[in-house]
């Protein structure tokens, strides 16, 4: 009877302890809650204005955007969440504002930042700039890789860490240049009153 108990024991236990580790990573998958999908508000210049649904931000885009939220929950530090607003165009170029409000994690401070992407394998960073009024401080740059590049810009406020990104190929280095201004300078936050 007892190597019967074992041997049914010994059949079982080992597609649980196959099973366990997968069930407890879907269990800890980001969530998805998607607000808005395609959006084209297009203002007569062409640009969507996009106000995130849940976040407290809104920027202008050139291109059809989604708005979204995203959830997870690390064991060691909680509840994240992040509202996005994003789109990409048919050639490839990226655009992105992200809210990552202030949580039990501690947001990575803005020189951390810069020198993770600074110490990534085959890409180059310039055009760093460096600004802080009040509680808010920018850093902003560009980072080049072989066959894609992007120019970011990260606000840090007392509530929240914003990300505007633009990434592109390489071939469409000129068509973003016109964009990126635009892009960036039409960020607004009812936390830092822009």
């Amino acid at each position: 009877m007892a190597s019967s108990i074992v041997r049914l024991f010994a059949l079982f236990l080992p597609p649980t302890l196959i099973m366990l580790p997968a069930v407890a990573a879907r269990a800890q998958q980001p969530k998805l809650e998607m607000h808005r999908a395609g959006v084209a508000g297009t203002e007569p210049s062409g640009w969507h204005l996009a106000v995130s649904t849940k976040g407290s931000f809104s920027v202008r885009m050139p291109i059809p955007f989604n708005d979204f939220t995203v959830r997870s929950t690390d064991p060691k530090t909680g509840e994240e969440v992040t509202h996005v607003i994003g789109g990409k165009s048919s050639e490839g170029i990226k655009f992105s504002a992200v809210e990552m409000p202030v949580s039990a994690k501690s947001a990575p401070s803005l020189e951390k930042i810069l020198a993770d992407f600074s110490a990534k394998s085959g890409s180059k960073v310039s055009d760093v700039q460096r600004a802080a009024k009040g509680d808010v401080d920018t850093l902003s740059f560009s980072a080049s890789g072989a066959q894609t590049s992007a120019h970011v810009r990260y606000i840090k406020t007392k509530s929240a860490t914003y990300s505007l990104t633009v990434e592109f190929p390489n071939a469409h280095r000129d068509d973003v240049a016109v964009l990126r201004g635009e892009f960036f300078d039409s960020f607004k936050t009812k936390t830092i009153g822009r």
